[in-house]
């Protein structure tokens, strides 16, 4: 948190002898900053709040950041002394926290069997911009990646690679634009052998066979199938270097059945009194804890003996909480009632003190994105960025825009800050009309307010670095408006990290990007006197400097040109 709001924390705490915190004070219609202290000094001071309000501004003159406090029902008003504000913003250097222990993230997941579906895009994004906002408030963050590579699916590529069975033709002309890409050509294969594995009893049987040999140790079954699906994942990690998107660390499923950590995991829940066993399998009766299955139990184990994802998650978290002191896992809504099991066990059956912290996110509905559903297709993500950057290359043309690097960072920025502004919680309807919008709440909108800037910078010719004082007399009200925004920003990043909420950086870069575009119709530049003039390209650079920090927290990129 900035100086100036932690200066009025204190003040506030100090006056009131409440613990108040950033969350009781915000923007105010009538003052500078507002905070509702006073209602909660009324029930310890068994007064009125605006009894309460009275009495803690008399008690806070006017010093520091705080130029005037005023009360208001059971509000206190504060006004800020302008320059020393400005002085804070412009020129006194930022100090950040660091946070003891380590949090381990995992996101996306996705299963190394084909290409990456678009309705996985939203977690990575998410996760992805968690990572980063959590790192800058001063976290140690590691992110993972949990492979499957035990699943049916992979046995069954796995399989019908060993019979050299050909890949599905018709899919192969479909994606013919991306049939070098390992994760592609896993996906032509697995379609042409679900096909068989659907007609042919033998064919099935067989899977399940490597599946069991897998998990029992027998003729290299493990690393068989741990081959294939290192072969997906490597064409999946292409789509999330164009994403800009990357990865501490990738971790296997079948690595907890290497290190015995399955069957150790499956022999404490043996142990337990919720332990249940039953013609399908080994596992939890949960209901004592919430939790009822139509099978009467949260299946750990199979009747003959393979393990399930369940189990193998589990032994992976207790795993990851060697490696770190909190854990949070963003996962699609459709995971609720798993992420409800995963706990309930680790912390009722295994013994861990605190359970994993989950984001959980809504599906995003592409309206307008041609991309064919027929049996055996699906929207891949490079499909979605491929038609983004071709939409936003002959946006860029419409505006005079040749550069095609510019164009593939535009189109980017519109994908992802498209699906990173809404709560995750809610539904997305994404259409590329809006997201490519220059003049609404979108990436390129922001892209432009960070441009706009740089080329302001740059037509000065001044270098803002030997501006050791300027006027600090603030009276034009948008300017003011601007310097208040920009104070906001550490604390929207805190926000963030605390709720989890990265939408909340993406509405705070939209709201700042607009308080510049009221500042540079409003507040001349390079036409105002030469004091003044230094002041506000010191802002313009502050302004830039922040748009820049904020976009790069959502893993965007920011063009000086555009």
């Amino acid at each position: 948190m900035d100086d100036v709001r932690e200066s009025i924390l204190s003040a506030l705490s100090d006056v009131s002898g409440m613990d108040v915190c950033s969350e009781d004070i915000r923007d105010s219609p009538v003052s500078d900053i507002g905070s509702s202290v006073g209602f909660q000094a009324a029930k310890k001071w068994s007064c009125s709040p605006h009894e309460a309000a009275s009495i803690i501004c008399s008690k806070m003159p006017g010093k520091g950041y705080i130029l005037e406090t005023s009360s208001e029902g059971g509000y206190v008003n504060i006004r800020l002394n302008r320059q020393k504000v400005a002085q804070y913003l412009l020129f006194q250097e930022k100090t950040h926290k660091h946070f003891s222990g380590k949090i381990v993230l995992e996101h996306t997941s996705v299963n190394p069997t084909g290409p990456i579906h678009v309705g996985r895009i939203r977690n990575t994004i998410i996760g992805d911009s968690l990572s980063r906002i959590l790192r800058f408030v001063g976290h140690d963050v590691e992110t993972r990646y949990f492979v499957n590579d035990i699943g049916r699916q992979i046995a069954m590529i796995t399989l019908a690679l060993e019979k050299g069975m050909a890949a599905d033709e018709s899919l192969s002309k479909r994606y013919l634009g991306y049939s070098s890409r390992s994760d592609f050509r896993l996906f032509f294969t697995y379609v042409s052998a679900n096909r068989l594995a659907e007609s042919d009893p033998a064919f099935s049987q067989k899977i399940s066979e490597l599946i069991r040999d897998a998990e029992s140790g027998k003729a290299g079954g493990l690393q068989k199938l741990k081959s294939t699906a290192k072969s997906g994942l490597e064409g999946q990690l292409e789509t999330y270097r164009r994403l800009g998107v990357s990865f501490d660390a990738f971790d296997f499923e079948s690595e907890a059945i290497e290190d015995g950590s399955v069957t150790d995991v499956l022999e404490s829940a043996r142990q337990s009194p919720f332990y249940v066993k039953s013609d399908i399998g080994e596992g939890l009766d949960l209901s004592a804890l919430g939790i009822k299955k139509r099978t009467g139990m949260s299946v750990l184990a199979r009747s003959d003996g393979t393990s399930v994802y369940l189990l193998r998650d589990l032994a992976y978290h207790l795993k990851k909480y060697a490696m770190g002191d909190r854990l949070i896992n963003v996962l699609g809504e459709d995971h609720k009632l798993q992420a409800r099991e995963l706990s309930a066990i680790l912390t009722g059956v295994l013994g861990v003190k605190t359970p994993p912290e989950t984001v959980h996110f809504s599906f995003v509905n592409f309206k307008g994105v041609k991309f064919s559903t027929r049996s055996g297709e699906i929207a891949t993500v490079d499909e979605l960025l491929d038609e983004a950057i071709t939409k936003a290359a002959e946006e860029s043309e419409k505006r005079g825009i040749c550069n095609s690097d510019t164009a593939n960072e535009i189109a980017m920025a519109a994908v992802k800050f498209h699906i990173v502004k809404t709560s995750p919680n809610k539904q997305i309807s994404f259409s590329f009309e809006d997201a490519l919008n220059f003049d609404g709440e979108t990436g390129p909108y922001v892209q432009y307010a960070h441009a706009r800037s740089a080329t302001l910078l740059e037509k000065s010719g001044v270098d803002t670095s030997s501006i050791v004082d300027c006027d600090l007399n603030i009276d034009d009200p948008a300017e003011w408006e601007l310097i208040m925004a920009l104070l906001d920003f550490e604390n929207q990043a805190e926000r963030a990290s605390k709720q989890l909420r990265p939408d909340f950086i993406a509405n705070y870069l939209i709201a700042l990007s607009q308080s510049y575009g009221r500042f540079y119709i409003s507040c001349p530049v390079l036409k105002s006197n030469p004091n003044i003039m230094k002041r506000r390209l010191l802002l313009v650079k502050k302004l830039k400097d922040t748009l820049s920090t904020g976009l790069n927290l959502l893993g965007i990129k920011s063009p000086d040109r555009m």
